[in-house]
């Protein structure tokens, strides 16, 4: 019978991620994924028996730390993704971008060429984390053969340190401000504010092999349940007029909290809602969406 041993289990635990803009830690795991596409190997005589792998990726995700600074923020909420002057730039270009994974057993790994590929939804106020789920892709890299020992990544035994854990939290009563129209001027939520991302890419190919993603366009919403203003405030600023185009209709909204402040440029009513019930309040989701006529390539700001 084979004898067991302990010293055989690599235990893990926690790590933080080294973006080249910055250190992550993370309020929950982090799991790193390889993302094969195979092509099943056809036979006329025994059907599919096998299988070619034609093309793949590794993807990184996690939940970060609900901490506001520039550094996060940069990682994170890449300014590259929605203030672009044109759609059609690379995520990451012709280069190599390491990514590493330090972990507290001193077993992680290097990634040769990745980025955030989806941004986290944004949250201002009281009862949730700033930040949602993300993800980082790991491409090929830059150079590399599709047989490299890094073509993706190599495994680390880097030290684990502790000593940059950020002990601040940004949890915080938030309001909203929209243009300088009467009574928008500090709107507060039911239950605060959350920021989402319509970011379209579109991959890039090499022999058939994804090494990059490209940007095709983007769009923030803001959306939450408004506790002001007025009933024909909003359906002001809904503007339902068939044939009008919302940007019209549109201005920046402001969202500040203590520390906190998250600008959606050019922002117009997408959606509205009016409940009649007993226990939601009168006023159902509101979405501000980016509605913009091409004067102007700032979409997004954060402070």
């Amino acid at each position: 019978m084979p004898s067991l041993t302990e010293g055989q289990i690599t235990v893990g635990g926690p790590c933080k991620i080294n973006d080249p803009n910055g250190v992550i830690y993370t309020e929950g795991d982090v799991v790193l994924t390889p993302k094969p596409k195979w092509r099943g190997v056809p036979s006329a005589v025994l059907g599919e028996q096998d299988d070619v792998l034609v093309d793949g990726w590794w993807e990184i995700e996690f939940t970060p730390k609900s901490v506001w600074t520039a550094a996060y923020r940069n990682v994170l909420l890449p300014n590259a993704f929605y203030n672009y002057a044109a759609a059609g730039a690379p995520l990451i270009g012709a280069a190599n971008r390491t990514i590493n994974i330090w972990g507290a057993d001193g077993n992680g790994f290097d990634i040769t060429r990745g980025i955030i590929t989806e941004m986290p939804t944004v949250y201002a106020g009281l009862g949730a984390s700033v930040y949602d789920k993300v993800k980082m892709t790991a491409f090929l890299g830059n150079g590399n053969a599709l047989t490299d020992s890094n073509a993706f990544l190599v495994p680390n035994s880097t030290a684990w340190s502790q000593s940059d854990y950020p002990t601040a939290h940004q949890e915080q009563l938030a309001t909203l401000a929209w243009g300088s129209l009467t009574d928008w001027s500090s709107v507060f939520a039911e239950k605060g504010f959350k920021l989402t991302h319509e970011f379209k890419t579109n991959p890039i190919t090499m022999g058939g092999v994804t090494i990059d993603q490209k940007v095709e366009s983007y769009r923030g919403m803001l959306s939450f349940l408004p506790q002001q203003p007025t009933t024909p405030d909003l359906l002001s600023a809904l503007n339902y007029v068939i044939g009008s185009r919302r940007s019209t209709n549109a201005n920046n909204a402001v969202v500040t909290a203590t520390g906190m402040s998250v600008t959606l440029y050019s922002a117009a009513v997408r959606q509205l809602a009016f409940h009649f019930d007993s226990k939601a309040n009168r006023h159902g989701e509101l979405q501000l969406v980016t509605a913009m006529n091409g004067s102007s390539t700032t979409r997004l700001a954060f402070a």
